[in-house]
């Protein structure tokens, strides 16, 4: 509304008016940045607002990006980094420069490389008014690790676009379907799915860690295909799986929470590698499988369970998207994240 100050949110892509047109035209599923800006009214500073544009992720890119940003918190209520690639940078130079704007940020992954050395000896967490975190793991580490005030810290589950990523009346098939890139253990699937009844297709890509490192094996199984898939692809592919499988390496985040929440919203049996950063999603037996980590043996008896027992598959699928329905909407998502910006907000709130 004219005259009341919106918050400003900083968003790592291009928002250009094709990803608008595949968004309007169900090409691809809806981001939370623009349920923000079309639902609360915030306003988007994304890669094509930047001098020279941006088109992936680099600490020269978000060191432009949080200096464009300074140049334009002047007005906004708040501002919100959408990851802490760019929300250190643009804490670091709020706290330099002395402004005030309160500042919300997502934390994904904190405890790694450069990251942990300028939380911790710079003390960027000063210039960051709260940090959200998708893993209870990373909530721990934060504090105990990074020395990040409790009260500047808040756990917010990851979402899904559950009318994208829903369920369709395609029958099943003796598949297997495996998708991302980030901290995948390939390696333990190959073993574990080599020569059993069905195809398994590995869509490998990523769009969004496309440089993250994965354990694959030096040859596939023959019952294997490996390739990209686009959003809709990779619906269709959900869709006609008996089972998805998400092989993790162990990690202190929460790598493959992605790929996790888009087959249980379309009702998929989901079988889960258990790592310290991805425990809360799946509840083991009610919501899907959990196994552990490199244990091909047991991964394996979880996929041929699976794939001997329809029932069951269905009941897990169920419940799957009911949960992901209640609880990890794209649209509760955006909704909590408008709560946090409304709440650092408001006049003579009490400091974190």
């Amino acid at each position: 509304m004219a005259g009341i100050a919106r918050p400003l949110m900083l968003v790592s892509a291009t928002v250009d008016a094709s990803l608008r047109r595949d968004v309007a035209e169900h090409a691809r599923p809806r981001p939370e940045y623009l349920v923000l800006e079309s639902e609360f009214g915030v306003e988007l500073l994304d890669w094509s607002l930047l001098p020279g544009g941006g088109r992936g992720r680099s600490p020269w890119l978000s060191a432009v990006h949080a200096a464009t940003a300074i140049r334009r918190l002047n007005g906004h209520s708040a501002v919100f980094s959408d990851g802490e690639h760019v929300g250190i940078p643009l804490a670091l130079a709020m706290r330099t420069l002395g402004i005030r704007t309160p500042h919300l940020v997502i934390g994904h992954h904190m405890t790694r490389g450069p990251k942990t050395r300028l939380m911790r000896s710079l003390g960027a967490h000063q210039g960051m008014s709260r940090i959200l975190v998708h893993s209870a793991r990373q909530l721990e580490l934060a504090r105990e690790s990074l020395g990040v005030p409790d009260n500047k810290l808040s756990y917010l589950p990851y979402y899904a676009d559950t009318e994208f990523w829903a369920p369709s009346d395609a029958e099943e098939e003796p598949l297997v379907v495996a998708a991302g890139r980030e901290h995948r253990d390939y390696v333990t699937l190959a073993q574990a799915a080599s020569g059993i009844a069905a195809r398994v297709f590995v869509a490998s890509g990523s769009v969004h860690s496309p440089a993250a490192s994965s354990r694959y094996p030096d040859r596939w199984p023959d019952n294997f295909e490996v390739g990209f898939a686009d959003y809709r692809s990779l619906r269709t592919l959900y869709r006609r799986a008996s089972v998805v499988v998400v092989p993790l390496v162990d990690s202190d985040f929460q790598a493959g929470v992605t790929t996790v929440l888009e087959a249980m919203a379309v009702g998929k049996a989901v079988v889960v590698t258990r790592t310290r950063g991805q425990s809360t999603v799946v509840h083991d037996g009610v919501t899907g499988i959990s196994v552990s980590a490199g244990d091909a043996a047991e991964m394996r008896e979880a996929i041929g369970h699976l794939l001997d027992h329809p029932d069951e598959r269905r009941r897990l699928g169920s419940a799957a998207r009911d949960a992901v329905v209640g609880g990890y909407s794209v649209e509760a998502y955006a909704a909590s994240l408008s709560g946090h910006l409304a709440d650092l907000a408001t006049p003579n709130r009490i400091a974190a």
